[in-house]
C-alpha cells in the first residue's frame, strides 16, 4: 500500500530526513517514534503530499503520489496533533464542509455525518461550535472527519496525547478495528508504552535516518531475548536516542 524509497527532505540545503525507505502493507500499522524535532511528523506531511520531498519517491496503492495528486488524496486520511480553524462553525456544519468537498451528494453527507458522529460518541455536539468544544471533543471530530471519505491510508500524528484515559482505551479499539477493515495506519507518537497495542512495525528516527525500522515481534526477538523485560522498547528507545531513562 505505502512503499517509499530513498525519501529525503532538506531546508536551505540542510538535510532534515535522509534516505529513508520502507514499506507499510494494508492491515499493517507503522509506529514512528523519535525525540521532539527528529522528523516524525515532517514525515508525515510528506506522506500525505502536502509538502514535496527534495528527492526519492512516495508511492500509494500503485500511484507515485506526487505525479497522481488526484488520485492519491483520496487515499489519505491525515489526522494533525492540533485542530485549526472554523471555531464559529458547529461540528455539523464542519463536517458538512468537508463531505461537500469530497464530492458527496446532499442525502449521503447527511446519512455519512450522522455515522461519524455517533461512531465517535459526539453526537450530542453535533450542534456545538468548534471554538467551544474541548481538546479531547476536538481530537474526536477530526477523526469524524477523516471517516467521511473511508481513506485506505491514515496518518496519524499523536492521535492519542489529546485525550483522556477512557478516550485513549476508545481510541486504541478503533485504530484496532482500522486495521482489521484492511487499513494502512501510519502513527507519529511519543507514547512508547501503547505503541505494542496499536502497531506491527516500528520506526525509530534519530538526526533524520531510521536507526531502526523492522516489526515490533522481530525486534522484540533480538532486543529482549536474553533480557525480557516489559519495557525493552523503551530501553531500546533512550539507548538509540541516548538519553537516559
Amino acid at each position: 500500500m505505502l512503499d517509499v524509497q530513498n525519501l529525503c527532505k532538506s531546508f536551505d540545503k540542510e538535510p532534515y530526513l535522509i534516505s529513508l525507505t520502507f514499506q507499510v502493507e494494508s492491515g499493517e500499522c507503522l509506529a514512528l517514534l523519535g525525540k521532539n524535532g527528529a522528523g516524525k511528523t515532517l514525515l508525515l506531511n510528506l506522506l500525505a503530499t502536502l509538502i514535496e520531498p527534495t528527492s526519492g519517491s512516495v508511492s500509494i496503492a500503485g500511484y507515485d503520489a506526487f505525479s497522481n495528486l488526484k488520485q492519491v488524496r483520496p487515499l489519505i486520511g491525515y489526522v494533525p496533533v492540533a485542530f485549526e480553524g472554523y471555531p464559529e462553525l458547529s461540528a455539523a456544519a464542519y463536517l458538512d464542509f468537508f463531505a461537500a468537498a469530497y464530492r458527496m451528494e446532499r442525502r449521503e453527507r447527511t446519512t455519512a455525518i450522522d455515522a461519524v458522529l455517533d461512531l465517535m460518541d459526539i453526537e450530542p455536539l453535533r450542534d456545538v461550535k468548534i471554538g467551544a468544544l474541548s481538546t479531547g471533543e476536538r481530537q474526536r471530530l477530526l477523526f469524524a472527519k477523516t471517516f467521511l471519505h473511508e481513506p485506505e491510508l491514515w496518518l496519524l500524528d499523536e492521535p492519542l496525547a489529546p485525550l483522556d484515559a477512557r478516550g485513549q482505551i476508545e481510541m486504541i479499539e478503533l485504530l484496532n478495528e482500522l486495521r482489521a477493515m484492511g487499513k494502512t495506519v501510519v502513527i507519529a507518537t511519543n507514547q512508547i508504552d501503547d505503541v505494542p497495542r496499536l502497531c506491527n512495525k516500528v520506526g525509530i528516527l534519530n538526526e533524520g535516518q531510521f536507526a531502526v525500522f523492522n516489526t515490533l515481534s522481530q525486534l522484540e526477538r533480538e532486543v529482549a531475548a536474553d533480557n525480557p523485560v516489559p519495557n525493552w522498547l523503551v530501553n531500546l528507545f533512550f539507548e538509540i536516542t541516548e538519553d537516559a531513562p
